[in-house]
């Protein structure tokens, strides 16, 4: 059983009203994070079907690795850049 004493003095008071934890700030920060942790799933799904959707090079490809290759330029690509994120 929880007794709910009275404040002694104002500073008391307050003190105690100041701590008690706001149920509204709290439900909103809850929210926030449930929603960041699901964005964080999807966007890892999402990652990983585009990953598997490009597959392994193909078998003729790896077995036509030969000496002859390397005299050749090799192909110059463009660096990836990544997306950044709008909800940082």
């Amino acid at each position: 059983m929880h007794l709910q004493l009275k404040p002694v003095n104002p500073r008391q008071a307050l003190v105690r009203r100041l701590s008690i934890i706001n149920l509204e700030n709290f439900r909103r920060l809850y929210a926030r994070r449930r929603w960041k942790v699901s964005f964080r799933i999807v966007a890892l799904c999402n990652h990983l079907t585009r990953m598997m959707k490009k597959g392994r090079p193909k078998l003729q490809d790896e077995l036509r690795d030969c000496a002859s290759d390397q005299e050749e330029e090799p192909v110059k690509r463009k660096p990836r850049t990544r997306k950044r994120s709008s909800t940082s």
